[in-house]
């Protein structure tokens, strides 16, 4: 498991911190959420969640900024950024069921060096530092974690690809995208957004920079890839491919050929 570090140490302490907020609202019953303006649902523990990570950053590390789903941009005079993501999955969570958590991100300089994603209701934390490999523990520590390792490569297959939509939601264009890669229409897959880089490759035809901030390093430090349509490392194309290794340039290859 990597050594102690102070930033993956305040990692851990944030995660705690919007854990205590998230689960203060969360019940299996269900959680009232009103929808933004591009439709997506939100709910008082997105923003409380990320509020709790601002007020501990700027204590902690006052010269580093932070960027949030709900709160915005808040500059930095450091070049290091903290990316969070109050909730991720946000449906799940206002649904009462358990597969939601937070994702918070480390960025220096442009590169992202830590990921951490904590997902309270199912007592589970994933985190990675860069060149230090990935790891899982339950959420009241990291006594007892054992090493993150994507799965052995295998062919790709209609059932070997998922995507983020689901097929059912993609555009017209995407769908035969996904079905010439896939060839055929792709497995269902419900947990996608919790599937990065586990066997099959995860096409995301959406996502902002803190949905995929702390999952590239994650997956990435466990041996996985991680890329945007272009097969670059951006961010904020709202496009990635997520996978074990396998196929993986055979996809970006008909990615960008489609988008070409």
């Amino acid at each position: 498991m990597s050594g102690p570090h102070p930033d993956l140490d305040l990692a851990f302490a944030l995660a705690d911190l919007a854990d205590s907020e998230t689960l203060r609202w969360w019940s299996p019953r269900g959680v009232a959420a009103t929808a933004k303006a591009d439709g997506s649902p939100v709910t008082a523990a997105d923003v409380a969640a990320e509020e709790a990570v601002l007020a501990a950053v700027r204590e902690a590390r006052p010269g580093d900024g932070v960027l949030g789903e709900e709160i915005g941009e808040r500059p930095g005079t450091t070049g290091r950024r903290w990316i969070v993501d109050g909730i991720d999955g946000t449906r799940f969570f206002a649904a009462g069921l358990p597969t939601w958590g937070t994702l918070i991100a480390l960025e220096e300089h442009g590169r992202i060096v830590l990921g951490l994603a904590t997902s309270p209701a199912q007592d589970r934390r994933w985190w990675a530092r860069r060149g230090e490999g990935a790891f899982t523990a339950s959420c009241s520590g990291r006594a007892g974690a054992r090493r993150l390792r994507v799965s052995s490569p295998r062919e790709l297959g209609p059932a070997r690809v998922v995507t983020l939509p689901g097929h059912d939601g993609l555009s017209v264009h995407a769908r035969g995208v996904v079905e010439q890669l896939a060839g055929g229409r792709p497995g269902l897959e419900p947990s996608a957004r919790s599937g990065r880089g586990r066997g099959r490759p995860v096409v995301w035809f959406a996502g902002d920079v803190w949905d995929h901030a702390a999952p590239s390093v994650i997956v990435e430090e466990a041996g996985g890839r991680f890329t945007d349509h272009a097969g670059g490392a951006r961010l904020d194309t709202r496009t990635a491919v997520y996978s074990n290794g396998a196929g993986h340039d055979e996809v970006v290859a008909v990615l960008r050929g489609a988008d070409g």
